[in-house]
């Protein structure tokens, strides 16, 4: 099957990838802006806190990114079945949840940061600041967890449209109000903060009003009094406990890593965070291929149709590497200009030159892995998934990272950050081959 032939499922995928690549095109833009703000702040220490505080809040975003996971593989095979009752019940389990959670998560914040910061090798300034930043975003999440939820539905019915106009509109709302809070006003990392919570909520506004004019039918179809019940939330549970342990070891990975950048100094430590935004880009332009696998995997699966499924999958792993060699590509023709858009500083910048060739690389090892993360989600097949990271973190990232972080600096921590997606990749490939060869195979 070639990208380039036209087919169901490869026009599925192509028509949620390249709104979503746009969409998501806007995530790191937010994260780059942030970055770029700070980094030209006369004091280091605010690059240092907003990274750090961001990350706390990042990686509790992402430890509970199940709720938007699991509602897009759920919604798209009831959808797919033309089950229009089930695919309301997935919407209404899915906002209930991730609105008790966020509550939670909202009302421990305080505690949540002492906890984050104690595991961080900061320096007392960029502790002070990054966790007053979290004090602030940390009354987001509530807002941000529903709108997991409501974006993957979205996806899972098959409407990309509101989605890509939603994440658009939050992160510029995001962009307008930190420019104007921290050059304006004089906020710094704190006008961060704020601009990042009052966006999410404007989000949620936006889209109560979209589902309540354009999907109303869908709450009329709501059977309330089966939402909680324990016999049809076991299996959901089930399937969000392995995405979200899986989704704890992906976040351990990328926390652990920036608390050794953080012990080797706050330049390291700004450097690596200018690099990630680098990484960020190149993950999220590769998100809107891995969101169209669920999506195409998850309806075909739904829909009792094994050809397009294997076809879904087959285009998009070709088109995830694709993309990847082409990000890689323009990293680096452009390596001699893109590191200053993020820093003028002295000390930072010959840091991030110095280190540059892992962003170049990158793109090009981890597409496998993001792509096959969207096929198993799409096809609910949770359980592999979650083994997969499992063995790539214990098996092989940490052994790497503590041997070649010794040796060779933050090269060799690097390296192990690359060793870990493509041990990732690997694990889950071999189950897609088994798939291909065995006719009564099925992804679990």
């Amino acid at each position: 099957m070639n990208i380039f032939r036209g087919s169901p499922a490869n026009r599925t995928i192509l028509r949620m990838a390249l709104p979503t690549i746009l969409m998501n095109v806007s995530v790191p833009l937010l994260g780059a802006v942030d970055t770029a703000i700070m980094g030209h702040l006369p004091d280091v220490h605010y690059l240092g806190a907003v990274s750090l505080g961001s990350l706390v809040f990042t990686t509790l975003f992402w430890a509970f990114g199940f709720f938007r996971m699991s509602t897009v593989g759920l919604t798209a095979q009831h959808h797919g079945r033309g089950d229009a009752a089930e695919v309301a019940q997935v919407l209404g389990r899915g906002l209930v949840l991730s609105l008790a959670v966020g509550f939670a998560v909202a009302l421990l914040r305080e505690p949540i940061a002492w906890a984050a910061f104690r595991l961080l090798n900061a320096s007392p300034e960029v502790e002070r600041l990054g966790r007053a930043f979290f004090s602030i975003v940390g009354l987001a999440m509530p807002a941000a967890l529903m709108l997991q939820v409501f974006q993957g539905w979205f996806y899972g019915i098959r409407n990309v449209g509101f989605p890509v106009a939603l994440t658009v509109f939050v992160n510029g709302a995001n962009i307008a109000l930190s420019l104007l809070l921290v050059l304006g006003l004089g906020m710094a990392s704190a006008g961060v903060a704020l601009a990042t919570c009052v966006a999410q909520y404007l989000g949620l506004l936006l889209t109560l009003a979209v589902f309540f004019s354009r999907h109303r039918v869908y709450w009329r179809l709501l059977v309330w009094r089966t939402l909680l019940d324990p016999a049809r939330l076991r299996p959901i549970l089930a399937m969000n406990g392995d995405i979200f342990l899986r989704t704890l070891c992906l976040l351990f990975a990328n926390a652990y890593f920036m608390s050794r950048s953080a012990a080797l100094g706050d330049a390291i430590l700004a450097a690596n965070s200018i690099l990630l935004q680098f990484r960020n880009l190149a993950v999220y332009a590769l998100d809107g291929f891995a969101t169209a696998a669920e999506v195409a995997v998850g309806s075909a699966l739904g829909g009792g149709r094994r050809g397009e499924l294997l076809d879904a999958i087959s285009l998009s792993q070709q088109w995830g590497l694709a993309v990847g060699a082409a990000i890689s590509l323009t990293y680096l023709v452009l390596a001699p200009w893109l590191p200053g858009l993020f820093t003028s500083n002295a000390n930072v910048l010959p840091l991030v030159f110095a280190f540059y060739v892992w962003i170049v690389l990158e793109p090009w090892i981890s597409n496998a892995c993001f792509i096959l993360d969207g096929v198993f989600i799409g096809a609910t097949a949770t359980r592999t998934m979650r083994n997969s990271m499992v063995i790539a973190v214990i098996a092989v990232y940490l052994p790497a990272i503590l041997l070649l972080g010794r040796l060779f600096g933050n090269h060799g921590m690097w390296a192990a950050y690359l060793l870990l997606y493509f041990a990732r990749g690997a694990t889950l490939q071999r189950h897609v081959l088994r798939l291909r060869r065995v006719p009564g195979y099925v992804l679990r």
